[in-house]
């Protein structure tokens, strides 16, 4: 029933949070010192060796969306990568975008956000989601587990969410 987190590369975690996780200074061409503006961790990273290229001639994320990540590139094949991935802040490590994921027929149906926030296009299943989740008093994954398996779909929750 749990599973390991794993980032589809989608983006949308690093596109909003650039006001968030920002370049505090930069050290040498390719070290800087990284700030979370909340808390105020700070940490040195170094931009890895297979993103320089990436970082240093593409910078369309940016121009595109001001709130990006300033660390944040679109890799040709359209997904993001985090440029400094290993030295990244704790908010960073400890951000999931999603607690469980849906699927049926081999395809992903919806995302469970936080605990029992639906997002998904499948309206049949928003309306299962509704009735037999949302309006249930304490929906434990197995419940949800039950519920989404009587209807043909399956889920996985992710571990730590």
């Amino acid at each position: 029933m749990g599973g390991n987190f794993e980032c589809t590369q989608c983006g949308l975690c690093c596109l909003g949070i650039g006001e968030i996780v920002r370049m505090d200074k930069q050290l040498s061409q390719y070290g800087f010192v990284v700030k979370n503006e909340v808390v105020r961790e700070m940490r040195q990273a170094l931009i890895t060796p297979e993103y320089r290229e990436l970082f240093d001639n593409d910078h369309s994320v940016q121009e595109e969306n001001r709130a990006a990540c300033f660390f944040v590139r679109r890799k040709p094949d359209g997904k993001y990568v985090c440029t400094i991935h290993p030295y990244r802040l704790f908010i960073c490590k400890d951000y999931h975008c999603c607690a469980a994921r849906i699927w049926k027929g081999g395809e992903e149906a919806a995302r469970v956000k936080g605990r029992v926030s639906l997002v998904s296009k499948d309206e049949e299943l928003k309306e299962i989601w509704r009735e037999k989740v949302q309006k249930h008093p304490d929906p434990s994954p197995e419940y949800i587990e039950s519920v989404m398996g009587e209807h043909g779909y399956s889920i996985l929750f992710y571990d730590g969410e």
